[in-house]
């Protein structure tokens, strides 16, 4: 009598991700889109439909939440830009993992850390021997986490695929990236920071009854009140001007000024790894494609490749790359 050595039988995972991906439908080609963007959507579907039948998935996971956060390939860049971005200093925007919510600094949600510890073993996956990895955050309670996972996340992978000498710093604060700020009465603060002020003097009011709002309040009653209402606050950033809140294109600056600062002196195998908030991200994503490319989804990231002068970029942010100058080489006078 022999005995089975051997098994014909999918795993139960395998056959549960081949009936799945039977039944589901595959995104429809869109003719206004490049052929290249919507074949990488179904190879991202079908990685989110597997990654679902994987026994270490989160609770609550769901399909469209996993193709959500599954990013396409990038694309080929052409000839001419190949040697330049492949020169190029690293450089990924991260949006800090889902947060227990917009109305003061809070933590991250459980899944918020598991999308953080996720990124980092995705990015583990490009790094190689001799590489250096800076990661960097906004000062807030949900960037630090964010990077803070990002990093473990990294350096599990790394032991798991067998890459060393690979140099994954610290995660430290930098204030160049903050998020947006709202002037309070002679003060800069972040917005979420600034709802908490906004509710003690509101309180204040309706308790006397008497007084005038002043108009810091004004502008902040109406992006939260886009936001409670289901609404899109950042679209209302991006487009209204407004008195009391940091404009767009002084945070895009800020943010590339920050970037030229972290990467000066740094090798071109360095990885900067950005965790901050969608508000900036998405800012230098419109200003340097031309039009407001949507909100960055949990954990999502805008790419950018830094080139060796310093002067010119490559920055790219679901599947539309370009090349650009760097704004902070434009010394205008209403920016001065």
């Amino acid at each position: 009598m022999t005995s089975r050595t051997t098994r014909d039988d999918a795993p139960a995972w395998l056959a549960r991700y081949e009936s799945r991906k039977a039944e589901a439908p595959l995104p429809v080609a869109d003719e206004s889109e490049p052929l290249f963007v919507t074949r990488a959507r179904v190879r991202a579907t079908e990685r989110a439909l597997a990654e679902l039948d994987q026994a270490d998935a989160p609770p609550g996971r769901t399909e469209s939440y996993s193709r959500e956060n599954v990013a396409p390939r990038e694309f080929q860049w052409p000839e001419s830009l190949r040697t330049r971005v492949g020169t190029a200093l690293d450089v990924r925007l991260i949006r800090h993992g889902q947060t227990q919510g917009y109305i003061a600094d809070s933590a991250l949600t459980a899944l918020g850390r598991w999308q953080s510890h996720r990124k980092g073993q995705d990015l583990a996956k490009g790094l190689s021997e001799g590489t250096k990895v800076k990661i960097v955050h906004a000062p807030t309670a949900r960037a630090t986490e964010t990077a803070v996972g990002l990093r473990e996340g990294i350096l599990q992978a790394l032991a798991r695929y067998g890459i060393g000498g690979v140099d994954v710093q610290e995660p430290r604060p930098v204030d160049g990236f903050r998020n947006f700020q709202v002037w309070r009465d002679g003060t800069e603060m972040d917005v979420t920071a600034a709802f908490y002020e906004f509710a003690q003097v509101l309180e204040g009011f309706e308790r006397s009854g008497v007084g005038q709002r002043p108009s810091w309040m004004v502008e902040l009653d109406r992006l939260f009140r886009i936001q409670f209402g289901g609404g899109d606050p950042i679209t209302y950033w991006l487009a209204q001007p407004l008195n009391f809140f940091e404009p767009p294109i002084t945070v895009v600056r800020r943010y590339w000024q920050a970037i030229l600062d972290e990467a000066e002196g740094e090798a071109p195998d360095t990885k900067l790894y950005v965790c901050a908030h969608s508000g900036p991200i998405r800012a230098v994503a419109a200003a340097a494609v031309g039009h407001d490319p949507g909100e960055p989804s949990n954990v999502e990231d805008v790419r950018i490749r830094l080139y060796d002068d310093r002067q010119r970029a490559t920055i790219t942010y679901r599947g539309r790359g370009l090349e650009i100058d760097l704004p902070t080489n434009v010394h205008a006078s209403w920016h001065r």
